[in-house]
């Protein structure tokens, strides 16, 4: 994929598909990032409170257990609570943690596709260089600095934070029959990642179906199902057709 900016009083990115599709972001500053982060910290500290009890309750259980070695453990659960906790729910989220959710920004690779847990490793590991010297000197310098307002883990990553538009698609297409199989529910907060160009799209296919048959019409059936895999991690069930899928989205 390549990609171009524009400058405004809000980032932007455009990014231009194989497809020959834009797809257009507003990139999350540094306060709409803060804002995301005060949530996950206050659901972090509730997840810390319930697991440090039991784990408490564990060590009494155990009585052969020494003072030090409690502590040590506390102290070894506590940091991999703090790490984990922006790994885990960025890789079963779709790039969104609860904060990110509740304030409508989602992390997507530079090339607008979805994150790996391996992104999101990667991203998540450099929050502590991100934190020095204290509350994220490093990570607000760059926020601010870099052209697409990246943290330092999200340059080592590729990734992006981008502000998640919601999209609704039911008054785009009163009028098309939807395939068999096209009410099969599938992962929310996967198809609210999808972008706009991307539905519109397949908009445009169930549009264009009596005038496509065989081969070319699965092809591009195919293709548009690619696309949506690529930019959302959404994955099409196997036991799905391609076009009962791209109803279904």
């Amino acid at each position: 994929m390549n990609s171009h900016e524009h400058t405004s009083l809000q980032r932007h990115i455009t990014i231009r598909t194989p497809e020959n599709l834009e797809l257009s972001y507003a990139l999350a500053g540094a306060g709409t990032r803060a804002a995301a982060y005060l949530v996950d910290v206050a659901t972090m500290v509730l997840i810390l409170q319930v697991g440090g009890n039991l784990l408490q309750i564990l060590i009494l259980a155990l009585p052969d257990i020494t003072h030090q070695w409690a502590a040590a453990l506390i102290t070894l659960a506590g940091a991999v609570a703090t790490s984990g906790y922006f790994i885990f729910f960025e890789w079963l989220m779709n790039g969104q943690t609860p904060g990110k959710r509740v304030i409508g920004i989602r992390v997507i690779k530079q090339g607008g596709y979805a994150m790996s847990f391996l992104d999101s490793l990667l991203r998540n590991l450099m929050r502590w260089v991100d934190f020095l010297p204290l509350f994220y000197g490093v990570g607000l310098i760059s926020l601010v600095v870099a052209p697409r307002s990246q943290r330092l883990g999200d340059l080592v990553a590729g990734t992006l934070v981008v502000h998640q538009e919601p999209v609704q698609t039911e008054s785009l297409v009163p009028d098309i029959p939807k395939p068999e199989g096209a009410a099969l529910a599938l992962p929310v907060d996967q198809v609210a990642a999808v972008p706009s160009p991307v539905i519109e799209a397949c908009v445009e296919f169930f549009r264009m179906l009596p005038m496509l048959a065989g081969k070319p019409r699965q092809q591009l059936a195919t293709e548009l199902v690619d696309l949506i895999q690529r930019t959302s991690g959404l994955v099409a069930p196997r036991t799905q057709s391609a076009e009962a899928f791209l109803a279904a989205v």
